[in-house]
């Protein structure tokens, strides 16, 4: 049987059921019992999971666990957490119980500055693309002021908008490169919405849009987060010994990124 289908997405929840036991599986009914068995009983809840995403066929389950005695900032928290590793869980309540005893933990938000680009080719003179950049720099924020309006009530928005030249890297590669702030929410489709708008504001005949889009990499959205206690609160041979590997191993975090 082909592998290949067209109009998936029209057919019944039933016949996409069908379709993918009967495409993958050598015991069509088992198939077809396991993807069942996960659908939640009451039928208007399933219905609302349903409609999440597209094409859907049942529900991802995944424990749902809890980690007690977490002091933040001197509040108690239960953590609700879930995960698919064993000893994640058991491992944060160890940890939580241990500081909890020690005044807990303590965190504070240093920035949450995210970063957008639009990332385009273009071909001509550079300092016609910088006059050019600095001539509409106004027009592309007030393109998004509808956008915008919401997030700035709210103390965030577009922070600024800088010209990238990139040629070092690839040739005629250039971005526009844009600070957001948006406050305590994640921002995605904000600041994807942001970054469309500029973009067609910015364009012109002699430059090519290649793509307007947020950056996963933001090292500027920052959170600090401590816990202390004397070096004799740790248990074991030599507290010293264990309290010089704790200190080491956060400077290699901190000065290698593929550990951080």
């Amino acid at each position: 049987m082909s592998k290949t289908i067209s109009g998936f997405s029209k057919l019944s929840k039933e016949e996409k059921i069908d379709w993918i036991a009967q495409t993958y599986f050598q015991n069509i009914p088992e198939a077809i019992k396991i993807l069942k068995q996960y659908w939640n009983t009451d039928s208007k809840l399933q219905r609302l999971h349903d409609d999440f995403i597209e094409n859907t066929v049942s529900n991802f389950y995944l424990p749902y666990a809890l980690a007690p005695n977490f002091i933040i900032n001197g509040t108690h928290y239960t953590i609700p957490m879930v995960v698919e590793e064993s000893s994640v869980v058991a491992a944060a309540s160890l940890v939580a119980k241990f500081w909890s005893g020690k005044g807990g933990f303590r965190a504070e938000v240093l920035s949450t500055t995210k970063v957008g680009h639009v990332h385009f080719i273009y071909k001509g003179d550079k300092q016609h693309l910088k006059n050019y950049f600095e001539g509409v720099k106004s027009d592309l924020l007030k393109a998004t002021e509808p956008i915008t309006e919401n997030m700035r009530k709210r103390g965030g928005g577009i922070l600024g908008i800088n010209l990238k030249d990139k040629t070092d890297k690839l040739d005629n590669y250039y971005q526009l490169e844009v600070t957001f702030e948006t406050k305590d929410s994640m921002g995605a489709n904000f600041i994807n919405s942001c970054l469309e708008a500029i973009a067609n504001t910015f364009r012109q005949d002699d430059l090519e849009i290649v793509m307007s889009i947020l950056s996963n990499y933001v090292p500027e959205c920052l959170v600090r987060a401590e816990v202390s206690c004397p070096i004799r609160d740790f248990t074991g041979e030599d507290p010293e010994y264990y309290a010089r590997r704790f200190y080491n191993a956060v400077q290699i975090a901190n000065a290698e990124p593929y550990r951080a």
